[in-house]
C-alpha cells in the first residue's frame, strides 16, 4: 500500500470537514458518537446477558459460605396508640395535651 496517497486523502477529508459550517461538523461529531455509543452498548448488553447466570451462581456460593450470627434480642413492645386509626381516637386521647370542647 502507498501510504503517501492515505496520507494525502487524509489531508484533504480534514481539510474538507474544517471547512465546513459549525452545525454540520456538530451534526457529523454527534452522528458519530451516537454510532459508537449504540455499538458500545450492544457488547455490553451481549457480556452482561452472559454473566448475569454466572452472577447468580456466584452470590449464591458466598451466601451460603456467610454464617450469620443469631439475635437473642427481645422483641419490641407493642404500642397501642399505633394501632389505633386517627378516627377512632376520643377527646379524651387528645395527644397535644389539651382537651377538645365538646358539642
Amino acid at each position: 500500500m502507498n501510504f503517501d496517497k492515505i496520507a494525502e486523502k487524509s489531508r484533504t477529508f480534514l481539510v474538507k470537514l474544517q471547512n465546513l459550517p459549525e452545525n454540520k461538523k456538530i451534526i457529523i461529531l454527534w452522528t458519530i458518537v451516537v454510532i459508537l455509543g449504540a455499538g458500545m452498548g450492544y457488547f455490553w448488553v451481549n457480556s452482561a446477558i452472559k454473566s448475569f447466570p454466572k452472577l447468580g451462581e456466584a452470590a449464591g456460593s458466598v451466601i451460603s459460605s456467610i454464617n450469620i450470627p443469631s439475635s437473642d434480642m427481645p422483641s419490641m413492645p407493642s404500642l397501642d396508640i399505633l394501632q389505633t386509626s386517627p378516627t377512632k381516637i376520643l377527646p379524651e386521647q387528645n395527644l397535644g395535651g389539651q382537651a377538645t370542647p365538646s358539642k
